[in-house]
């Protein structure tokens, strides 16, 4: 694992410095497998570098980008709480991104187990993995909570001991809003990346993002768990 931590005085410096992380993801896929797998992330930091991505481009055509998403509030695509009807006015509609290209997570299957193997056969397929191999994005998009969750791998949830599942079904978390039941990827998934993009504003998150970026793992943060096959990168808003 390669990982490079930047921490910059305000988000629009961040907002920039990731979309030069994006574009070169973007074009190193671009070059060596003709297309962009990215997982997106929820919360509000990544939401201006959605705006960037959409307005100034990102270094692939949108017709060769497969967006997927990390994790998803199980709750209708209209609800405010749910993360792709939050991206998709920003990133989608003003963009000639094909349809088929945007893989939101389907909050509409039931149980929520089945829901977690439907995200990961489709995900399986559209990056052509064979059953028992791991598919490996070109880059995943990432946060972190102020208890040191990431996606929604929240400390304590059985699902970071995952070893078989790609895809899990979580129960609504007690400290974190929204108290609602969540589909998240897995350890397993989020280490086989090609490239890892953290974004984290530190205000509010001091002492988890001090165990996250330390050099040995914590249980208890789950974010310090990540560490890909390919490049960690942490970008930090301290303002």
């Amino acid at each position: 694992m390669n990982r490079d931590i930047r921490r910059f005085a305000g988000m629009d410096a961040l907002t920039a410095a990731a979309l030069d992380v994006v574009r070169v993801a973007a074009r190193e896929a671009m070059a060596q497998r003709g297309r962009f797998a990215v997982a997106l992330s929820g919360g509000s930091s990544p939401l201006t570098l959605y705006a960037a991505m959409a307005r100034e481009g990102y270094g692939a055509p949108f017709e060769a980008t497969l967006f997927f998403f990390g994790d998803e509030r199980l709750v209708p695509v209209a609800d405010r709480r749910n993360t792709f009807g939050t991206v998709a006015p920003i990133l989608f509609t003003p963009t000639p991104v094909p349809v088929g290209n945007i893989r939101p997570m389907p909050v509409e299957i039931r149980p929520a187990e089945l829901a977690a193997e439907t995200y990961e056969a489709e995900i399986r397929e559209a990056l052509g993995a064979e059953p028992g191999e791991i598919p490996r994005f070109d880059l995943i998009l990432l946060g972190m909570g102020p208890d040191g969750h990431t996606a929604s791998l929240f400390p304590g949830s059985p699902a970071l001991a995952e070893t078989r599942k790609l895809v899990a079904a979580v129960p609504a978390p007690t400290a974190v809003e929204p108290h609602v039941p969540r589909l998240t990827f897995t350890l397993p998934l989020v280490n086989a990346a090609h490239r890892v993009l953290f974004l984290a504003a530190a205000k509010g998150k001091e002492k988890a993002l001090e165990r996250a970026l330390a050099d040995a793992t914590d249980p208890d943060v789950p974010a310090s768990l990540v560490r890909p096959q390919g490049t960690l990168t942490w970008l930090v808003a301290t303002g």
